[in-house]
């Protein structure tokens, strides 16, 4: 055999017992590593080098008004992380450094963020703060130009060294109208939580699904984003035009009344469809942390007032005992009372709101001159307690309408159940002194007048789409407390056309019904005799309303009643309603249908 060959084969075969003997190496330190005594020791090490479990959320549903009018968007904004262990003393210093001069941001707040051993309280990832106003510390964002020029620097071999930063996603939530509708929207805060009105309802419709992955940080790999499900966009009743319209009506009704507040809300009494609140002071979205702080009183501010403040109506609240008295047959329109000035009710003395002694009245006049003697007595003598609150529990008063608006509250009223009811509430009640409302259960309450005895659900949003198609809410009726026959007669004894105390708030061409409310403000010491809450509530076109508006004006200082500085804001609103919901006048709508 030729020597070379046979060395050949030598070295050939050493090579092959060496390969053998590594492999064998390997296969045993494997074994030990799956299923050795340090076995968990390699697995919790194994874990934690192959990367880091985050939850993605999606994009933020939309909101839009009635005519696609975005009101609620996303804004692109990031969050800036740092990942420890791919720091260095260089990235360190140039990563504050650059910050620094891009956010204005003290060097040294930065640097003693990025040097801390926070590897040693088992954080290996930490996201930038910065000082807030407070004294705390808040997340720092950047918008989409910073994050670009940081990008511009991890990209760059020549830039200052980035080691370690990263950009995470933040998106804000953006208020293209500002103050408009702000009530209704409530808002969203720095953590992606909705808060009051629709943001708050509707929240988890609006932030949708999220989603948990694992994003790997050794070896790097190319992989796409995932891709969460978006959330729900809204489509809501309102209508801009028309929202805005009745916060230019509002803003002036409180600088020529000088009231403290107000609100004024218009809703379809067919539909239940909300298609403007307004509430002032005003909300914007976009800077809701004022809200946040209690007032001088210490009083948690109201977010959504139309559904969440509450307070005694007044004389509006007349509409209802009426329509019980109505519905029950122990009245009728021309039923007759003369009035002394007063009456006692349950050892309590009733008068009226002038004090004075009006005569003979029909039931009709009693309305028309909101006379609280007349009302006392048709709840007391006439309907009794057990119809009274009967009726008042079948028009929801106490009781949640449902509302799709966050921190609804129900109302107070005390019925003979309550511990603390005696006979002198029956007669109050009656005229709305000692029972509380909210303005979206008021609306519901009267829309049964305005609907042909049907009371309706009142609701803000139109159309929810979704991955899955659209959905529209159906109209939902909350009950019949009257039948078609009172509603139509009480209507028409509150109409305009009947004159009396709401003249104020006629329109011109159109047959409206209405009722005015001054209410005394209750204190912790009784009635306060100087503040009120003055207020109309009216719907119309008769016979066939179309809308139903209610206006609240909170302490008043020019006059303390209704009808002399709500019944007006009333009028301003509906002369502009008619218009931009396209109703013509009685005459015209009359010849329209003798020509159909």
């Amino acid at each position: 055999m030729n020597p070379e060959h046979t060395h050949a084969r030598v070295r050939v075969t050493s090579i092959l017992i060496v390969m053998a003997l590594v492999a064998t190496t390997l296969l045993i330190q494997l074994v030990r590593v799956q299923f050795g005594p340090y076995a968990p020791i390699f697995a919790a090490r194994g874990d934690a080098s192959v990367g880091r479990v985050e939850q993605v959320m999606p994009a933020r549903g939309q909101i839009f008004d009635r005519d696609g009018q975005i009101l609620a968007t996303n804004a692109n904004l990031y969050h800036i992380e740092i990942e420890i262990r791919q720091l260095t003393p260089q990235s360190q210093q140039d990563i504050a450094a650059v910050l620094s001069k891009l956010l204005v941001i003290p060097f040294e707040d930065l640097h003693n963020q990025l040097t801390r051993d926070w590897a040693s309280q088992g954080q290996f990832r930490i996201r930038l703060t910065r000082p807030d106003d407070q004294g705390g510390n808040l997340p720092i964002t950047v918008d989409q130009f910073v994050a670009d020029v940081l990008r511009g620097f991890l990209a760059d071999p020549t830039a200052p060294d980035l080691s370690g930063l990263a950009l995470v996603p933040a998106p804000k939530r953006v208020y293209p109208a500002g103050t408009l509708a702000g009530h209704v929207l409530g808002f969203v805060n720095e953590e992606g939580k909705g808060f009051f009105g629709v943001e708050g309802y509707y929240d988890e419709w609006l932030a949708g699904k999220p989603i948990t992955v694992e994003q790997p940080l050794i070896p790097p790999e190319a992989r796409p984003e995932p891709n969460p499900p978006a959330g729900v966009n809204l489509v809501l009743t309102i209508d801009t035009e028309i929202q805005q319209m009745v916060e230019d009506a509002l803003n002036e009704a409180l600088k020529t009344s000088l009231a403290e507040s107000g609100q004024i809300i218009v809703m379809d009494p067919h539909s239940g469809e909300i298609l403007a609140m307004a509430a002032s002071p005003e909300l914007d979205p976009n800077n809701y942390q004022p809200w946040l702080k209690p007032d001088k009183q210490g009083k948690e501010p109201v977010i959504t007032p139309g559904a969440s403040a509450q307070y005694e109506p007044g004389s509006t609240f007349k509409i209802l005992t009426m329509a019980a008295a109505l519905d029950t047959g122990v009245v009728t329109p021309d039923t007759t009372f003369v009035d002394t000035g007063s009456i006692e009710v349950g050892g309590h003395e009733i008068i009226n709101w002038d004090g004075s002694a009006w005569g003979p009245q029909t039931m009709t006049g009693c309305m028309q001159h909101s006379l609280n003697v007349c009302l006392a007595f048709v709840a007391s003598d006439k309907l009794g307690a057990k119809d009274f609150y009967q009726y008042l529990a079948n028009f929801g008063i106490g009781r949640l309408t449902g509302i799709d608006l966050a921190g609804e509250v129900a109302g107070q009223l005390r019925t003979p159940r309550h511990p603390q009811w005696t006979e002198s509430d029956l007669g109050t009640n009656s005229f709305g002194q000692g029972v509380s409302v909210t303005p979206v259960q008021l609306l519901a309450a009267v829309s049964a007048v305005a609907n042909g005895g049907v009371m309706v659900q009142p609701h803000v949003v139109r159309e929810v789409v979704g991955p899955q198609g659209a959905y529209w809410p159906k109209t939902t009726a909350l009950g019949q407390p009257i039948s078609q026959q009172t509603a139509a007669a009480l209507s028409q004894m509150l109409s305009q056309s009947a004159g009396g105390e709401t003249q104020y708030a006629h329109v011109n061409g159109y047959d409206l019904a209405g009722k005015t409310g001054t209410a005394q403000v209750p204190t912790d010491y009784g009635y306060d005799p100087n503040l009120t809450i003055a207020s109309f509530i009216g719907w119309g076109p008769l016979p066939d309303p179309q809308f139903l508006v209610l206006v609240r004006l909170d302490k008043p200082k020019t006059s303390p009643w209704g009808s002399v500085v709500a019944a007006p804001v009333f009028q301003k609103v509906v002369q502009r309603l008619v218009v931009l919901m396209h109703i013509p006048p009685d005459s015209v709508r009359a010849q329209m249908g003798e020509g159909g």
